[in-house]
């Protein structure tokens, strides 16, 4: 079974105190009403800052979202200095794997093109991103 984003943003949308902004074409997931920043986004187009997925392949979707440095560190052990992040030769276009975010990586976001097979490892991580927003408020 594929997962679509119709899927992702469903997922998204049980956990609580969420809410989404959809008025363009990506979506931004929230926690609380503020919207100050997003603790997921669902990008489904390139754009001139942020076009290393291709995301203009048929049927693709980006889904980024926050962690922490201990989460970051666990997925990206040998991605923990700027400058290893800066030099690491990723593939931003694979799909179903998890890399650090084309752009904002060195921020601790995380981010993956279409999740089929590690979307129970997304959905453990979602919740994840969603606590640390929750549990930090202010710091991002």
């Amino acid at each position: 079974m594929s997962i679509s984003l119709v899927d992702v943003r469903s997922f998204l949308a049980t956990l609580p105190d969420v809410s989404v902004h959809d008025t363009t074409e990506d979506l931004f997931f929230f926690r609380g009403e503020e919207q100050n920043f997003p603790f997921a986004t669902i990008v489904t187009h390139d754009d001139p800052y942020d076009a290393l997925s291709n995301l203009s392949r048929p049927d693709v979707f980006r889904l980024n979202f926050a962690s922490d440095k201990k989460t970051f560190a666990m997925l990206f052990p040998e991605l923990q200095t700027k400058a290893a992040l800066a030099e690491a030769r990723l593939d931003y276009q694979a799909l179903d794997v998890l890399f650090p975010h084309p752009v904002y990586g060195r921020m601790r976001w995380v981010s993956i093109i279409n999740p089929n097979r590690v979307w129970s490892q997304c959905r453990e991580l979602l919740v994840s991103a969603h606590k640390v927003r929750e549990l930090r408020p202010n710091s991002w």
